[in-house]
């Protein structure tokens, strides 16, 4: 049952991708031909050469379900990973339970981060060309630099910080520093042999 939550979680990811690859999508979801000719068909091309995009809604809104589904079980997933290369273990149960704590709150802001994004961006659907401001970025930007990509520093604050306890505590330093004397050893005798 170790591995029981790593499949689970492929599993998952699987059928957001099974999920996503059969959705039907609107003709023009790629974008339409440029308003502008002169860039839609430039002088000697024989097909369109710029497209845009126009509205969101009618673009997304047909895998924004089944795109919030991947990026929620993504996320998930990599939060377990990186508490699956943790030691479960510590002699310290305060400090234990002090880490995973910490572990779980980022795992959740993480994922709260990407929900917030995505409501954002599908709540600029309704007025496209008049955006909110969170700084200088739109919301849904603002959340991306902020959430997504600074998140992340949170995980690895509790790797630098923890780093003895769980990532490589004493014993398994001391375990590893036998392999690679044996190692070493055995090397050292096969060359003599040779």
């Amino acid at each position: 049952m170790k591995y029981a939550p790593a499949t689970i979680v492929l599993i998952l990811l699987w059928g957001a991708i099974l999920w996503i690859f059969t959705t039907n999508h609107p003709g023009d979801a790629l974008g339409y031909p440029h308003v502008r000719e002169e860039l839609a068909q430039p002088d000697g091309a024989t097909t369109t050469m710029m497209f845009q995009g126009g509205v969101g809604r009618d673009r997304h809104i047909q895998v924004a379900r089944a795109g919030l589904f991947f990026g929620i079980v993504t996320l998930v997933g990599f939060s377990l990973l990186i508490a699956w290369g943790c030691r479960t273990r510590n002699q310290n149960q305060e400090i234990g339970s002090f880490f995973w704590n910490l572990m779980v709150m980022v795992s959740i802001v993480y994922v709260a981060a990407f929900l917030m994004m995505c409501t954002a961006y599908q709540m600029s659907w309704d007025n496209p060309y008049e955006p909110h401001y969170l700084g200088p970025f739109p919301v849904g930007t603002t959340l991306m630099f902020l959430g997504i990509c600074g998140v992340p520093v949170g995980f690895i604050a509790l790797y630098v910080l923890f780093y003895k306890e769980f990532i490589l505590p004493p014993e398994s330093l001391a375990r590893f520093n036998e392999l690679v004397e044996a190692r070493q050893a055995r090397k050292q005798q096969q060359e003599d042999v040779q």
